[in-house]
């Protein structure tokens, strides 16, 4: 099939979903929560709390019942329905059921505190598992008991935390790529990957002092729930010979109650199958008859511009500006609690977003719950509110600034390739990666590092109040867990998002109040509609579709996030 055919169906596409979108719209509200009773249940029936995968903190996509489409597991979502279930009398109790999660420290809490709510209605939470990773069994922990099959297939596995990191300075050196790293923080070692063979010391040092501040943690949360010494849960993780822990192991460590079939925990608490009732099918009731709002966002992933406007996993000025309009058109709204999940990102795109959220908080107050990762373009938009909690699982600081530049003279040798250059003016074709960087460009590029890292200490000394004095000590790319970020005055303490509502409800001398959600939630179509997605892959096709050497150049920047000033936490931690 040739490109243009393959062009002409990917509008006739996206022109048939526009149209579906607008027919949508219309109809959605048959649809809508809002409208919606609630789910038939029988009394005597079972919530059952069955994530798998990834969990987002909050879904912004609606689901459509009659498409059969199922709404999408998310942290805000299933605590609403927890809590929804704590008062509903024909709940009777939640089954625990995961399968491969991926959530993260601080979504786990939020949801510990709900199911501790939970259980203050007398109501029981039991777990089951078979093959359960780390991220099942946090989940699974829970619970008043927790069984496991048995069987010798089954296991739990229990890893630690670690962070890993791939180095491809040698590939790059063998194929004749050279990365070019700029930046402004010792400890900013987000480029290392590229431009060495191993983490620097300072880099290392740092990352293993977050991750044994979060390996505590996890030790400490399995003692406490499962009445056992960390003692114990160290030996678990240290001492065990096998990479799989069974049933029989398990119950020795105290880890679970029972080494018993799904079955027999159906039969000991009488549920029967038709008692289940995913989280899916269950409708919480909305908030209603109060008059103050306090507006929640909830701002997850990557921070860049443009095409990421309405998408899930990305945060951009263009999402946050629609975001603030919303609410300053809503005189409803009193407080705001701006819930910030984000590795970093553009750092252009984290100073607009900085000031749309500055430009509220202006007008109402505002208050920043972070999540299990606010670190450098996540910490840097965090700076704009007036009061910041973080999770006791929060990853956050990372104050630095970093720019990559791939050189590919080495690659073009290789290959038979020659570029020259005919210019008129300094830094006239400067950024070309098919000729050597000019000292000069270089040299250049270092002093404007500075002049953007002085930009972001600038933003946190007026926001936290710190001297410039203070401010090298705790900045240069270091990465910090909650406790060690609130010593040195980072965050103001250490809480939840619930903590957080209450203290904006508080600033705004509330003390009738309910929550609305942000973004609002859409249909499936408006989603495509706002967002650039069709648009982007048809440029993309049409850009990339004979790729050469040559055309490379052109791609590599669009790849990788290069030639542009970044604010992103060196290292993923899990």
């Amino acid at each position: 099939m040739s490109t243009k055919k393959i062009i002409l169906i990917i509008v006739a596409v996206l022109i048939v979903l526009i149209a579906l979108s607008f027919w949508t719209g219309r109809q959605m509200s048959k649809f809508s929560p809002a409208n919606a009773g609630m789910t038939p249940i029988s009394a005597g029936s079972w919530l059952h709390l069955n994530p798998k995968a990834y969990v987002p903190e909050y879904s912004e996509i609606m689901p459509i019942n009659w498409f059969g489409m199922k709404e999408m597991n998310s942290m805000q979502g299933l605590v609403a329905k927890i809590r929804a279930a704590k008062n509903d009398k024909r709940i009777e109790g939640i089954l625990i059921e995961p399968m491969g999660v991926q959530i993260s420290y601080a979504s786990l809490n939020e949801l510990e505190l709900a199911i501790q709510g939970f259980k203050t209605s007398g109501k029981p939470v039991v777990a089951f598992g078979d093959m359960m990773g780390q991220g099942d069994y946090m989940l699974a922990s829970f619970a008043d008991q927790v069984y496991m099959d048995p069987s010798a297939s089954a296991g739990l596995l229990l890893t630690g935390s670690s962070a890993n990191v791939t180095f491809y300075k040698e590939l790059f050196d063998k194929i004749g790529v050279k990365m070019h790293v700029i930046q402004a923080g010792e400890f900013k070692g987000a480029g290392e990957p590229y431009s060495q063979t191993s983490l620097s010391e300072g880099t290392r040092a740092n990352i293993a002092e977050a991750l044994s501040d979060r390996f505590n943690l996890l030790v400490d949360g399995i003692a406490k729930r499962r009445n056992i010494t960390t003692d114990d849960v160290l030996a678990v993780y240290n001492n065990r010979d096998d990479l799989f822990i069974s049933a029989k192991q398990a119950l020795q460590m105290k880890l679970i109650d029972k080494a018993d079939s799904r079955q027999a925990l159906m039969d000991q608490y009488a549920i029967g199958k038709d008692k289940l009732v995913s989280f899916s099918s269950y409708t919480e009731r909305p908030e209603l008859g109060k008059n103050n709002l306090v507006a929640v966002i909830y701002l997850e992933g990557n921070i860049m511009p443009g095409y990421g406007s309405m998408s899930q996993s990305v945060i951009s000025h263009e999402k946050v500006r629609r975001i603030v309009k919303s609410i300053e058109d809503d005189p409803a709204v009193k407080a705001v609690v701006v819930r910030v999940n984000s590795p970093g990102g553009s750092a252009l795109e984290s100073e607009y977003i900085y000031r749309e959220l500055k430009h509220l908080s202006d007008k109402v107050p505002m208050v920043i719950s972070m999540g299990g990762t606010a670190a450098s373009g996540g910490y840097y938009i965090s700076c704009a509110g007036q009061y910041i909690y973080a999770d006791p699982g929060t990853l956050t600081g990372s104050i630095g600034v970093i720019m990559m530049l791939p050189e590919l003279t080495g690659l073009s040798r290789k290959v038979g390739l020659r570029s020259q250059t005919i210019k008129y003016g300094k830094f006239a074709g400067a950024l070309n990666p098919m000729e050597a960087y000019s000292p000069e460009l270089i040299a250049s590029l270092k002093r404007n590092s500075q002049g953007t890292y002085d930009e972001f200490k600038a933003r946190v000394m007026t926001a936290r109040n710190i001297s410039p004095d203070k401010i090298n000590s705790i900045a240069e790319g270091r990465v910090y867990s909650a406790e060690d970020a609130m010593a040195i005055d980072l965050v103001d303490e250490i809480g939840s998002l619930d903590t957080a509502i209450a203290k904006a409800a508080e600033l705004a001398k509330l003390s009738d109040y309910r929550t609305g959600i942000f973004p609002i939630k859409k249909s499936i179509f408006e989603f495509l509609k706002d967002s650039d997605f069709m648009n982007m892959q048809i440029k993309n096709l049409l850009k990339y579709r004979h790729l050469n050497l040559e055309e490379l150049t052109d791609a590599l920047p669009d790849m990788i996030e290069t030639n542009s000033w970044l604010y992103l936490m060196p290292i993923k931690v899990d």
